[in-house]
């Protein structure tokens, strides 16, 4: 298994840059071609019962090219970049759509899909601060996220892998093995429940044994009670973690994502990337 396609949300954040970076690291590891999605989004105009008047259709018009012409210029300095990076095989998609469908609908069609972490103190306009939850609920792709506050372009030296028994989890795990091969330490966590200390009955004795036979050799640990994104938070910032790999738990109300604690908590807190599947 490896990620022959990886395709990444292109905005114009001031965090974009970096998240380009890491990658066409990525890329260039896996030798993947790495897909950049420039959607454009679509004009927010509100037509009355009776149709757009001429000025209506001219504003609507003007604000469609000028959408478009962003997305092209997002789409330009992406190439740029994967040109300068040596990254051999990319490519750009300029989609009159809203981010979420754009990115959603091509990401089926890829292994990986990188998205950023969404930065509240710096809104980024036509993408919703739910953008990550939303892609990570509807692509079926496993779904890298990159905090707002930077990463390196190297990623998944040091990993921790939040498990639980779930699907989720193991799903995530199934889906960074590819990272896992290459890793240096990898780090499995487990949250002890309620006030005991004794192992969790997760199956997680099972996994080191299934995870030799791939040729990675892990370590286990159980963190103590207690909020489990935190605990997981913790762990990463102790062993100096490159990446964590975690389930991504909610469900869908409509196109409200209704998160479970741990998701939400990685989301809004983490420091280093987060690969999720759901």
């Amino acid at each position: 298994m490896s990620y022959k396609t990886i395709v990444l949300h292109l905005d114009d954040s001031p965090h974009c840059a970096a998240r380009i970076r890491a990658a066409a690291a990525l890329a260039a590891r896996f030798r993947s071609r790495l897909v950049g999605i420039a959607a454009t989004g679509l004009p927010d105009v509100i037509v009355g019962m009776n149709g757009a008047t001429l000025d209506q259709v001219e504003f609507i018009a003007l604000s469609a090219t000028a959408l478009r012409e962003k997305a092209e210029a997002l789409a330009l300095a992406f190439e740029r970049q994967c040109a300068a990076a040596g990254v051999a095989s990319f490519e750009s998609r300029v989609v009159v759509a809203e981010a979420v469908d754009a990115v959603v609908r091509h990401g089926r069609c890829s292994d990986l899909v990188i998205v950023g972490q969404r930065d509240r103190d710096a809104p980024v306009e036509g993408v919703a601060l739910d953008f990550p939850q939303q892609v990570l609920l509807h692509a079926g792709t496993p779904v890298l996220v990159i905090p707002h506050a930077g990463s390196g372009s190297w990623l998944g030296q040091r990993v921790v892998v939040a498990w639980k028994d779930t699907p989720e989890a193991a799903r995530a795990l199934r889906d960074a093995l590819p990272l896992l091969h290459a890793a240096e330490r990898v780090m499995l966590c487990a949250v002890a429940e309620g006030d005991t200390h004794a192992p969790p009955d997760d199956g997680a004795d099972a996994l080191v044994p299934w995870l030799a036979t791939h040729g990675i050799r892990v370590e286990t640990h159980l963190e103590a009670s207690g909020d489990v994104g935190d605990r997981i938070l913790t762990r990463a910032a102790d062993c100096n973690a490159d990446l964590i790999v975690s389930g991504g738990y909610g469900h869908s109300r409509l196109r409200e994502w209704v998160l479970g604690g741990a998701t939400r908590t990685l989301l809004e807190h983490m420091t280093v990337p987060v690969l999720f599947s759901h």
